[in-house]
């Protein structure tokens, strides 16, 4: 099987994560469903940077590499297998990005949607998982952080990470982006002490989220920048 296409985008994605400062090490994941039991996946010891469309594996739900000349990561098997199988999720980004990182090591857990436009695109798809369990080491793990995710999209996992899901790796990658970013906005406004001033009219907090997130050719123009500008 090829999946050519696919390999192509998720290693460009990889790479646009490293070259925005959102990688760390050779940890974290991103994965590509492309039927019920299979999936595309990052290996294992490869910095973000370096991955090509030829690195990337393909395995089952077992966590059996069939396609691929690396190795995978054992946490990674167990959180994207059961995402993609129980929240079904087709495209899964898992990192510990700084900034949105920062804000699950807090009693909030999570960014505020109200307080900024790109907060705003995260209105009413953001789940807050508290509990820290440990390396996800297991079955079991994963699938409680599948559970965990409530249909959800956008996952804030407790002194920990986040997962943020989308039908394609560009929408993805976009929403990635776009929350980092908001959590950076957030946390630079908290530590300037001043009194911070949320958007109280939910209407219009649901009907800009709802603009945001119904005019994606945005985020295929993002990507398509990407592509041209990442190494």
């Amino acid at each position: 099987m090829e999946y050519h296409s696919l390999r192509d985008d998720l290693a460009l994605a990889l790479r646009a994560a490293a070259w925005h400062g959102l990688s760390e090490g050779v940890c974290n994941h991103f994965s590509v469903a492309v039927d019920r039991d299979k999936f595309l996946l990052n290996p294992r010891g490869l910095h973000w940077s370096e991955v090509r469309a030829d690195d990337i594996l393909l395995v089952d739900g077992n966590g059996q590499v069939l396609e691929g000349r690396h190795r995978a990561e054992p946490t990674a098997l167990f959180i994207h297998a059961a995402v993609h199988r129980i929240a079904g999720h087709v495209v899964v980004l898992h990192t510990h990005m700084p900034y949105a990182t920062s804000l699950t090591l807090t009693e909030a857990g999570a960014i505020d949607p109200l307080l900024s436009q790109n907060a705003l695109r995260f209105h009413g798809r953001i789940v807050v998982d508290p509990r820290y369990n440990g390396l996800a080491l297991d079955v079991a793990e994963g699938e409680r952080i599948a559970h965990a995710m409530q249909g959800r999209d956008v996952a804030f996992l407790g002194n920990h990470g986040v997962i943020v899901a989308g039908s394609t790796v560009a929408y993805a990658y976009d929403d990635l982006y776009y929350l980092e970013r908001a959590a950076q906005h957030e946390i630079l406004a908290r530590s300037s002490g001043l009194k911070l001033r949320a958007i109280r009219d939910l209407e219009l907090a649901q009907r800009t989220a709802a603009q945001i997130q119904g005019e994606r050719e945005q985020s295929d123009l993002f990507f398509q920048a990407l592509r041209r500008l990442v190494p």
